[in-house]
């Protein structure tokens, strides 16, 4: 547990009310503690569990100890493979949200995914560094992370495409929390059914691509990833920038570097470096997120 306790301390230096990830087992960089992680949410600490932990009481004492010392009051105990919840100390706030360079992000703990993932923190910084006066393509926009920091960036469009109405819903909402809901769309659509409708939107100066790795009956990236990439020339504009995130901890980059070359002309500008506290044994297990560019470079200053 001593483990535990020094990472935690170490990674809540100089904490704010900023989201967080103080541990992260599942990177299985710490023996004995892979069925973990930990996240700082402003004044609360969640503690999930992907199994069992037979180390559970001894865990949450050492973290209210710990508490004692932090700006946390709440601590909260997630089950994800039950999808349970306890209240260990304070409360469950009723309006809960992970704080990004300024930006909120609405929580849902009740939720598998709660709405917010914190490994994605690189790629939404470079998204908002490059965005300004950008139209920008979300696929797989999920809660449209990538679109709240393409506007703070000053996006002057962006079209968030996910085929699920309620995390889309959240996304608007999102938007509106921070202000940032001028010129932004919300598109209910099979990605991989609609291309037509997305090329008749087109031409697009960064599209952003961050699929979940399988989602029975609408999307394999083994299978699809390809299917998306090949449209690419037709909705990306000249010099446009495309973002592109691929999850899966048994495909590395050779997988994406592979598919742009057989089926575009783009140009990698670069792989963007994982979140630090996002901890991985195996760096290639990691969430990958690579830069490639259509042609002659787009001015993005």
């Amino acid at each position: 547990m001593q483990t535990v306790l020094k990472v935690i301390e170490e990674n809540a230096k100089n904490l704010d009310s900023e989201f967080r990830r103080l541990f992260h087992g599942r990177g299985k960089c710490f023996s004995g503690f892979e069925d973990i992680i930990i996240d700082s949410i402003d004044t609360t600490l969640l503690v999930q569990s992907y199994k069992e932990i037979g180390y559970k009481e001894e865990l949450l004492g050492a973290l209210l100890e710990f508490m004692q010392n932090s700006r946390h009051k709440n601590l909260i105990y997630k089950s994800r493979y039950d999808n349970k919840l306890e209240v260990i100390s304070g409360e469950l706030e009723e309006s809960l949200f992970a704080i990004e360079d300024g930006i909120k992000y609405s929580l849902d703990l009740s939720n598998q995914n709660i709405g917010y993932f914190g490994d994605m923190r690189n790629g939404r910084a470079y998204v908002k560094s490059i965005a300004k006066d950008k139209r920008v393509l979300n696929l797989f926009a999920y809660t449209c992370g990538f679109s709240l920091a393409a506007k703070s960036g000053g996006a002057k469009e962006v079209i968030n495409v996910d085929m699920s109405k309620g995390v889309l819903a959240v996304g608007n909402r999102n938007h509106a929390i921070n202000g940032l809901n001028s010129s932004v769309k919300f598109w209910k659509l099979n990605i991989l059914k609609s291309f037509p409708k997305i090329e008749r939107a087109a031409a697009f100066d960064i599209v952003v691509i961050d699929p979940p790795t399988f989602q029975r009956g609408s999307f394999s990236v083994e299978e699809d990833y390809a299917k998306i990439v090949k449209r690419l020339p037709k909705i990306v504009a000249k010099g446009g920038i495309v973002v592109s995130a691929l999850n899966a901890p048994y495909l590395d980059y050779n997988f994406l570097n592979s598919i742009y070359s057989d089926f575009t002309n783009f140009t990698k500008i670069k792989e963007l470096e994982q979140v630090k506290e996002y901890c991985n044994k195996n760096p290639k297990e990691g969430l990958k997120i690579a830069i490639y560019r259509n042609g002659e470079e787009l001015n993005l200053n």
